[in-house]
């Protein structure tokens, strides 16, 4: 069985961090904040709300591993787990991007320093995006690691095809889906699982109400609860609020945690906070602000974790 939670993460400080308007098609989290989204102010803010959720990280007993972007072209260089995953069996996993400015987050560099430290074979599936086709890391898919389950809401980013074969590599079981949210009064997809889910040993935060097909909203739910998983459910508004990208981490002294943002944790109800303290979670949260609402992810966008343990 695998281990469902790290201890030791993978970060990449935001040095040219802003508006990407070419992920600004699909990712309507985006917002474009007039006259000041690309400019150093901006990015000023950015570093530092990084740089206090990795002290805070660190202060919870999280291993925290930074890199440097060298390549100081991607305003989306703070999002690693869309690029690289890492698995036991000492795996790591490269992924195919949909827009072109970000593939030069790949660094040589860092593929090379990490497959040599923890003597890995990568699994390099980046070729498919000359065929158009996506699967964005643990953006495209929320996954149980222990029950070897596998979920996925299906858009131009993740690819079915692509999903499966992941699925077929890794040994795990795809449940796909469509997840839905209301944009300028029309209904588009939502463009990554790991804003509206995520699965933790004995908990799964999930907009249900997003899930607009009933089979597969049921299909959801019958596999949450046959893996034995208390679930909370969030609304679109609380997805908005980046209440479903948070992430379930390990401290070194064997501590359950939950990281999210400020934002995220305000937008809990008393409800959900009892089921999360009922599953001894302990919540870790820091203002993401600007990194949620111009770059349009959050606290788990941010973290790429490292198994087995370094």
């Amino acid at each position: 069985m695998s281990k469902q939670t790290a201890c030791v993460v993978l970060m990449v400080e935001p040095k040219c961090f802003g508006f990407n308007p070419d992920t600004a098609v699909d990712n309507h989290f985006q917002t474009l904040i007039e006259g000041h989204s690309s400019n150093n102010d901006v990015r000023q803010k950015a570093r530092e709300e990084f740089t206090e959720y990795v002290r805070l990280l660190r202060a919870a007993g999280v291993e925290v591993h930074v890199e440097e972007d060298t390549v100081m072209i991607s305003p989306d260089a703070v999002f690693p787990n869309n690029w690289i995953t890492f698995h036991e069996g000492r795996t790591i996993a490269l992924y195919p991007m949909r827009a072109a400015n970000r593939r030069h987050e790949r660094q040589a560099s860092v593929i090379k320093h990490w497959s040599e430290k923890l003597s890995a074979r990568v699994v390099d599936y980046t070729s498919y995006e000359k065929e158009g086709k996506y699967l964005e890391g643990t953006g495209s898919m929320v996954l149980d690691r222990e029950n070897g389950v596998a979920y996925a809401c299906l858009s131009e980013r993740t690819s079915s095809e692509l999903f499966r074969l992941f699925c077929k590599d890794f040994g795990y079981r795809p449940i796909e889906f469509h997840a839905m949210q209301p944009v300028q009064g029309k209904m588009a997809p939502i463009y990554h699982t790991n804003v509206m889910m995520t699965v933790g040993k004995n908990l799964a935060i999930v907009c249900l109400e997003s899930i607009q097909d009933s089979r597969e909203k049921e299909l959801v739910v019958k596999t949450l609860e046959s893996t034995n998983k208390e679930i909370v459910p969030i609304t679109i508004q609380q997805v908005n609020d980046y209440v479903g990208n948070v992430l379930e981490l390990e401290s070194k002294d064997g501590e359950d945690l939950l990281v999210m943002s400020s934002r995220a944790y305000r937008a809990l109800n008393k409800d959900q906070l009892n089921k999360i303290k009922a599953c001894k979670l302990n919540i870790v949260h820091t203002s993401l602000d600007t990194i949620e609402t111009v770059g349009g992810g959050g606290a788990r966008c941010m973290l790429a974790e490292i198994f087995p343990p370094v």
